[in-house]
């Protein structure tokens, strides 16, 4: 079968390589048709592994003896250590990961536990990239309402910085939350239209204003947006990091700062569960058309390479790798 192989820093290839087969208990060979082209693919991509690994964890697939489209929960967690336990299932003591430390979704076919697979069915199946990452946004969003409560404010002035998908994601649940009442903005150095803010009703800001925001998001992860956030954000307030901080960057501001304008800095890692996936697969039947502007450009196989060593994603989207063009 066709499969992308990362075989060392920005060195991916398009090769012939063997098809998964002899599943243990509990596991199926599914059939990929969509594959969702995530950030955390490039930085993997631009700083290799320590072996080859087959990337892809926003899965769309087809088993064979079933109907319909299944969405994979890539986190493969133990379910017995202390974190397990308390229901933390991404902080799991043994936690493997499809797509990052054993082979995903970037290949025709790939080996999972039938219990990672979650059904679904909507008009356009390409929707299904999108469940695995709103599912980490629902966590992330129930964090942030949680936070909330510490706020002098029951209307915050928020201000989401990134115009990416995570910005998208969570903008759209916490828009459409009963909890929350907040004036959203959003900050993006990008100039280009960003469709999903304007279909939210969000303003964009061109340049964010000092101790204006009650409530920052960061959702691009960049050593610029944390920098903003950290200057935007009003005394007693809150910064919130989603975009993933590559590896290394230092927190711009000293505890003794934070100390003095008394912040809270709150994250959210990963969280994908049954009642996350659910929750997601929910929300995008009940919105499919807001969802649908989220696909950016479908490509095959051959253009990943591309794509993941020159990161271009149409501001806001997420591109598709269809497996079956």
């Amino acid at each position: 079968m066709k499969a992308a192989v990362l075989y060392g820093p920005n060195q991916v290839e398009i090769r012939e390589v063997s098809a998964p087969t002899l599943p243990q208990d509990g596991e199926v060979i599914a059939n990929v048709e969509y594959v969702g082209v995530c950030k955390t693919d490039q930085q993997l991509t631009a700083a290799g592994l320590d072996s080859e690994r087959i990337l892809g964890h926003e899965v769309v697939c087809q088993l064979p003896d079933e109907q319909g489209h299944f969405a994979l929960n890539n986190e493969i967690s133990c379910g017995q250590c202390s974190y397990c336990r308390e229901g933390l299932t991404s902080h799991c003591q043994n936690l493997q990961e499809l797509g990052v430390n054993h082979d995903g979704g970037y290949a025709e076919k790939i080996r999972v536990p039938r219990n990672s697979l979650h059904r679904f069915e909507f008009r356009n199946p390409a929707l299904g990239v999108l469940i695995e990452p709103l599912s980490c946004a629902v966590r992330g969003a129930q964090r942030i309402l949680a936070g909330a409560n510490l706020l002098s404010v029951s209307r915050p002035t928020t201000l989401v910085i990134g115009g990416g998908l995570s910005g998208a994601l969570i903008s759209y649940l916490l828009t459409n939350s009963p909890n929350f009442d907040g004036e959203i903005k959003l900050y993006d150095i990008t100039k280009m239209p960003i469709p999903w803010a304007e279909k939210l009703g969000i303003e964009r800001v061109e340049v964010p204003e000092k101790d204006k925001a009650h409530l920052v998001v960061e959702c691009s992860g960049s050593p610029g947006g944390l920098t903003t956030a950290l200057q935007v954000v009003r005394k007693a307030g809150i910064v919130f990091i989603y975009g993933v901080p590559k590896q290394g960057i230092a927190l711009p501001v000293s505890p003794h700062e934070l100390f003095m304008r008394e912040i809270a800095v709150l994250t959210s890692f990963a969280g994908a569960t049954d009642e996350t996936m659910g929750r997601a697969i929910a929300h995008i039947k009940r919105d499919e058309a807001f969802f649908e502007q989220l696909l950016g450009r479908a490509i095959p196989l051959e253009k990943l390479p591309d794509e993941l060593t020159n990161w271009s994603p149409q501001p806001g989207t997420r591109t598709v790798v269809d497996m079956c063009p």
